[in-house]
């Protein structure tokens, strides 16, 4: 065996968390190359001949068969085969194959990239985990491993709570987080971070009562506590306690809900293994291991964690959390995708579909790794995830049942522990789905085999695991071609991006010279001849060439760009604009299906209406804006150019508009900008008529409709207006005085010194106020 092979995998290890938790580009390929390169090393002798014991891998054949699925589900397939087999992902590329002369081939997923890329991760994975069970074959391995993940572990939770305290928003202290996000330690989100801590806090805990000081139960008191500070190893336990005691406290001060219950029903579930098991109590180091964490989680404050929890449930007591309405939204994804699912890593392209939550969020992941293996893989990619962790899980129970070393007991606990804290926090995250987690997930699995076939006390093998066929050998030598694969997707992709920079810094109008048309075309192919399946760099495309007024050249890049990933509503909308007139009835079906498969459909909602308009489709348009009002109530303020600007009646517009009174008071003002007086008064006015459905009653509501009627020189009903705004503002000594002007003017003095005066009342210090009245007290 290359002696590279056990560096890389360290370096893998202590890379894919440290890297921001490997969810970019840059570091999930850095892993992948790692992972690959290290199995290729594996199977090599320092003098390059094969290795001879590759070692039997339990839950090998779900394990092939798993990315062979995936990659099946890329294989494009004819268009029968596929409406034969998935209907529903038939019916993806439908309204883009209709446009076709002769149908193209299509692929068993919605995405190709994203698949394809969820391929290699996952092969990269499967790889890992083989290469776990291979190279932990060996004692001194095996426990250098645990003990380099172990402290790794420990000093990441003693930077996470230093950076909670002194840089919440920054990770490292210098790479600010992602708006919105909540960072944990290395990790992005905290969730993942507290997934990460989930797999691997077992292994210290393991490493805990591992290096407990041992002595004779029948000493007295007093000579145990001084043979327990003095025995040898004693300061490794001190520090091993210290840190179990940090990573828990790391947990709960990041404010994971999911990541809280699943750590702690891990600690118990690792000392009652550990309890049947070993017929010893672990009550004492139990209740050290909780007053600390209650100590340290003190000492910080409970109040922010207490609050986390307490923002769940309602005041009637009800659960209330955001991950319900995907998961609802979830159930006809899994009923129409039943057996083949969408394809893996589609969720975010597949979702806004079947979304009927009303915000314009991007939903990337289900939150709920069981729900998205099934909307994504269907009930075969389900049913391979499921036999392959129950095939580890069933080697690690029958091996502990066997072993009767105390080390390899404990790491068989720990395994057995984080596959189980990990699979309960995926009911409610998506830690699969980060880089670090999903690969140490694999690595725990590959460690809960080698802790339980690995001898630590052995004279002829060193590992209770059987020799495998040599056909095995070669399907992992498989490692070399997704090497080069990783290489040529991942930079392709990032090459391709730095292309598109370079292309978007020109701003493309049909005035630009042919010369610059030339590098921009020259610039985007490029970019597509780096990364092929990127729908984007074909749509980029297809506008250059529609800046040209290139129609046949345009509609081609937008059908390329709709075939590799048609559930882009962008893309399919463009596509349906650069249809020729005649084609009417399928421009209307893109249009329509564009609208409904965009991620972001806040952003095509004037382009579907735009269109309906062109079409001189009024009353669909205004039904269009009105359902686009009610689920994007942001798109208000962009409404006034669209009502005012393309015929709609007024009662057709008071249908549209919400019922909010900045609404109102918005189109009010771009109609008197467009000097239609009338309008710009009766909106400005009817604002008023919804009051009584804001949270809070303002003097601006008041002051719009006053100041138009007094730019307007409409005096009696700009007093009326400050009488309205009294009875809702009393207090509000402006009115008051502009009243009292008002009467000035209109020569009643009384009426006038009244409302100056109670204007006064409201503010005594108000020296204008005080002017008014020695005035209208000296005439």
């Amino acid at each position: 065996m290359s002696r590279l092979s056990f560096p890389l995998f360290l370096i893998t290890l202590v890379f894919s968390p440290l890297a921001f938790g490997s969810v970019e580009t840059w570091s999930i390929g850095i892993v992948e190359l790692l992972v690959f390169s290290s199995l290729i090393f594996c199977f090599f002798k320092d003098n390059g001949r094969e290795r001879r014991d590759f070692l039997h891998v339990p839950g090998i054949v779900p394990l092939l068969l798993l990315p062979s699925y995936i990659f099946l589900q890329l294989i494009p397939l004819p268009a029968d085969i596929v409406n034969f087999l998935a209907p529903k992902i038939y019916e993806a590329y439908a309204p883009v194959l209709d446009l076709q002369e002769t149908k193209a081939w299509i692929p068993l997923t919605i995405n190709q990239k994203s698949t394809l890329l969820e391929f290699i991760r996952i092969s990269c994975y499967a790889g890992f985990y083989i290469l776990t069970v291979q190279l932990l074959s060996q004692k001194d391995k095996l426990t250098r491993t645990v003990h380099i993940v172990g402290f790794m572990a420990i000093t990441i939770a003693f930077f996470a709570i230093l950076q909670k305290f002194t840089s919440p928003d920054a990770i490292y202290w210098f790479r600010p987080a992602p708006e919105g996000s909540y960072p944990g330690g290395p990790f992005v989100y905290r969730n993942h971070y507290a997934g990460f801590m989930e797999l691997v806090f077992p292994l210290v805990l393991a490493l805990f009562f591992y290096y407990r000081p041992r002595f004779d139960e029948n000493l007295s008191f007093r000579v145990r506590v001084a043979a327990f500070f003095s025995a040898p190893g004693s300061n490794l336990y001190f520090v091993l306690g210290f840190g179990v005691v940090l990573i828990l406290s790391s947990v709960f001060i990041n404010l994971s809900r999911g990541g809280t219950i699943a750590i702690n029903l891990g600690l118990f579930l690792f000392l009652a293994m550990l309890t049947r098991k070993r017929k010893q109590s672990a009550k004492l180091l139990f209740l050290c291991t909780v007053g600390g964490v209650f100590l340290a989680v003190s000492w910080m404050g409970w109040d922010p964690i207490l609050a986390r929890f307490n923002a769940t449930v309602t005041e009637t007591g009800g659960i209330e959390d955001g991950r319900l309405m995907i998961w609802q939204d979830c159930a006809p994804i899994i009923r129409d995708f039943l057996f083949t699912g969408s394809g893996f890593a589609t969720f975010i392209h597949i979702f806004p579909s079947y979304s009927t939550i009303p915000t314009n969020m991007l939903f990337d992941h289900a939150h709920n790794d069981y729900i998205e293996l099934l909307t994504d893989g269907g009930l075969i990619g389900f049913g391979l995830v499921a036999w392959f962790v129950l095939a580890v899980l069933k080697n690690g129970f029958k091996m502990l049942g066997r072993r009767r070393d105390y080390y390899s007991i404990l790491l068989l606990i720990a395994g057995i522990t984080a596959i189980c804290s990990i699979l309960f926090h995926s009911l409610t995250d998506f830690n699969m789905h980060n880089g670090a987690n999903g690969l140490y997930f694999f690595f725990i699995c590959g460690l809960l085999v080698s802790a339980g076939n690995t001898r630590l006390h052995y004279r002829t093998r060193s590992t209770l695991l059987r020799t495998s066929s040599p056909k095995l050998r070669l399907i992992c030598l498989s490692a070399l071609p997704l090497l080069l694969l990783t290489i040529a997707l991942q930079g392709g992709i990032i090459k391709g991006k730095k292309e598109l920079l370079q292309a978007e810094k020109v701003y493309v109008t049909p005035q630009l010279s042919e010369k610059l048309f030339a590098q921009q075309h020259a610039t985007i192919d490029r970019a597509i001849s780096y990364d092929p399946l990127e729908g984007y760099y074909s749509y980029y495309k297809g506008s250059l060439h529609s800046s040209q007024l290139i129609s046949d050249a345009a509609n081609d890049e937008y059908l390329k760009a709709s075939l590799k990933d048609p559930f882009e509503g962008a893309y399919l909308q463009r596509l349906a604009l650069s249809l020729p007139i005649e084609s009417s009835a399928k421009t209307t079906k893109l249009m329509a299906e564009g609208y409904l498969r965009s991620q972001n459909k806040e952003k095509l909602v004037f382009t579907w209406v735009e269109w309906l308009l062109q079409e001189n489709r009024t009353e669909e348009a205004a039904q269009a804006l009105q359902q686009g009002i009610g689920q994007f109530p942001g798109l208000a303020s962009k409404l006034p150019p669209v009502l005012l600007g393309n015929g709609f009646s007024r009662e057709a517009i008071v249908s549209i508009l919400p019922e909010k009174i900045s609404a109102w008071i918005h189109l009010g003002k771009f109609a008197e900008k467009m000097g239609r007086v009338g309008d710009a008064e009766y909106f400005r006015l009817h604002a008023l008529d919804f009051l009584e459905k804001e949270e809070k009653i303002r003097p601006s509501h008041f002051n719009q409709i006053y100041k138009f009627y007094k730019k307007q020189k409409r005096e009696d009903e700009a007093a009326d207006i400050l009488r309205r705004g009294i009875v809702h503002l009393p207090n509000y000594s402006p009115f008051h005085i502009y009243l009292g002007d008002y009467y000035k003017k209109k020569d009643i003095p009384y009426r006038a010194m009244e409302e100056y005066q109670q204007a006064l009342l409201l503010e005594p210090g108000n020296l204008n106020t005080q002017r008014r009245i020695r005035r209208l007290q000296n005439r």
